[in-house]
């Protein structure tokens, strides 16, 4: 998906994307829908250039621990969750009411990291957004929106139940930040040796199913944007991925004796 994300041009003349980001050209769409999606699979990508590098070393072992995979798909599930809500509107018109809300959430999160004499600038940022749709959006059209209420909405298209996604999302946050209870509910425990009175040493190994849980929402969440990106530019998606399917298939490592020939 990362392949066929950088092979996406700039959107087609009369796409649906251009037609987007005509309604708010001073900040398009398309780019920032891009960098949802760059950011979604850069983390996926770390993740997998450590878990199935293309190139191993003969000493090499991958150790499985918590916290990594868990909080790398989780960004990955906020960052691909924001464009998959943003182009899944169901019009031009609606798509760039998304995006903007999304601009908003952005002065906002910028304005709480600058010190206090600095926060202006984005006061007045935010001023000129709303002054520049004045005549067809206003501010109460124009909220916030939560990365927990955008992945509820986006993991819709993906075939995924809200409740399901938020209990993994949750999880996932919860165990980046260090929280006790994922660290239990995403984990084997095995007891050891009382060191007293119903307290024990322990191992833990993460769940298996967990790491599944975490990556399959993500590469779900991911995947659709990517897809969805692409043929709102306009772009020819199964030449896409015919095209990425052939390049992967001839980069990766395969066990010996094993052919190559139907990978692509």
């Amino acid at each position: 998906m990362h392949r066929v994300l950088t092979n996406v041009g700039d959107p087609a003349p009369h796409s649906a994307l251009v037609q987007i980001n005509e309604l708010y050209p001073w900040e398009k769409a398309s780019d920032w829908s891009r960098g949802y999606l760059t950011a979604a699979l850069q983390h996926l990508v770390f993740w997998a250039d450590h878990i199935a590098p293309l190139k191993f070393h003969p000493e090499q072992r991958v150790e499985h621990t918590l916290r990594p995979v868990q909080t790398l798909a989780r960004a990955a599930i906020e960052a691909s969750a924001q464009a998959v809500w943003m182009l899944s509107g169901n019009s031009a018109q609606e798509c760039a009411r998304r995006h903007l809300r999304l601009i908003r959430c952005d002065i906002d999160e910028q304005k709480k990291s600058l010190p206090l004499a600095e926060k202006v600038r984005m006061d007045e940022a935010d001023k000129i957004l709303l002054a520049r749709v004045s005549e067809g959006c206003s501010s109460k059209d124009l909220g916030p929106i939560s990365y927990f209420d955008a992945i509820r909405s986006a993991c819709l298209k993906v075939d995924v139940a809200p409740e399901e996604a938020e209990l993994i999302w949750r999880a996932a946050s919860g165990s980046a930040h260090g929280k006790r209870w994922p660290t239990l509910a995403l984990q084997h425990v095995v007891p050891g040796e009382e060191y007293e009175p119903g307290q024990f040493r322990t191992i833990m190994v993460p769940e298996a199913s967990a790491i599944t849980d975490v990556l399959s929402l993500a590469d779900k969440m991911t995947s659709y944007g990517v897809a969805r990106f692409a043929d709102l530019s306009g772009a020819d998606v199964p030449t896409l991925m015919s095209e990425a399917t052939a390049w992967l298939g001839g980069i990766i490592p395969l066990k010996d004796g094993v052919s190559r020939e139907g990978l692509s």
